[in-house]
């Protein structure tokens, strides 16, 4: 089963929005209100996929397959932090509960080639992922907002 990387296409929003669905409520169902969480259906994600694969040049955004099936997605774009505005940011990374820690989150991040990203404060996981990633805290914290419920935010970087 090898995995393949490259660039979404307006063909992929369908299984984007599956995935990106069932993946928000596994990980954000103790942050998220069950509302918030019902209106992120697999059509509104697609939708809402249909929006970032034509966002522009300068929005990417990856997915990685397995024998044709999406198992994994990476979206980056323009440094929207002061300091960072010639850098890359990492605005999401998700791979399907069945294929992580596989090697494709690593995959995708590679293929992203960002300089910094922010994280929730309470996902250590995926710090953990960062950090092996070469990705380090730098003392910034801000509190983001999530479908308008706060999300406590770290910005690792490299």
């Amino acid at each position: 089963m090898a995995t393949t990387i490259r660039r979404a296409e307006s063909g992929d929003t369908v299984s984007l929005g599956a995935l990106h669905s069932a993946v928000w409520t596994e990980l954000y169902s103790d942050v998220l209100p069950p509302a918030t969480l019902a209106s992120l259906d697999r059509a509104t994600m697609a939708e809402l996929w249909g929006r970032f694969i034509t966002r522009g040049d300068d929005y990417v955004q990856f997915v990685a397959e397995i024998d044709g099936k999406i198992v994994g997605f990476a979206g980056v774009g323009p440094g929207r932090e002061p300091g960072y505005e010639l850098g890359r940011e990492l605005y999401f990374i998700v791979v399907s509960p069945l294929h992580r820690r596989s090697g494709i989150g690593k995959a995708l991040l590679k293929q992203a080639d960002v300089d910094y990203l922010w994280i929730a404060e309470h996902n250590r996981a995926a710090q953990v992922f960062y950090r092996k990633q070469k990705f380090f805290p730098d003392s910034v914290r801000r509190v983001g907002a999530l479908f308008g419920t706060e999300l406590p935010e770290i910005r690792m970087a490299r």
